[in-house]
């Protein structure tokens, strides 16, 4: 009889390491998890308090550091420039600032240039039937 407990005993063995095993690890990943919670927490509101102001939105591109306008900025919102990636571009001898090409408002009258022709009121093709075109076309 001993014998048969004996060998009952060493058989349950194994479940009762594996549930006080299972436990003990189902304790420590939510002590674990409770302190990673805790502390993406405060880095969230440290995060948002101190956000850095060099990161801009544009339409189209996305997020992006430092100043848009310089040619050298890598438009990317991980790397502001090649040259300074950590330092503000205020003051940067390298800034480049992007130049527009000028939108000609006046064009200018000269001796030599051509007069537009006078453009037609109405149109001097004749009217187009419709209705006849439609109705005559088999499908």
């Amino acid at each position: 009889m001993a014998i048969v407990l004996l060998i009952f005993g060493l058989s349950l063995l194994p479940a009762v390491v594996s549930a006080w095993l299972s436990i003990r690890a189902r304790k420590r990943f939510q002590e674990d998890f409770s302190l990673a919670v805790e502390a993406a927490s405060h880095r969230g509101l440290r995060a948002v308090l101190t956000r850095d102001r060099d990161l801009n939105y544009v339409e189209g591109l996305g997020y992006i550091v430092g100043d848009f306008t310089c040619q050298m900025n890598a438009r990317s919102p991980y790397l502001r420039c090649a040259v300074n990636p950590c330092g503000p571009c205020k003051g940067c001898q390298l800034y480049e600032p992007k130049v527009f090409k000028e939108v000609v408002t006046h064009i200018p009258e000269t001796p030599t240039s051509c007069p537009l022709p006078v453009f037609p009121t109405s149109c001097p093709l004749p009217e187009f039937p419709l209705a006849t075109a439609c109705s005559s076309s088999a499908y």
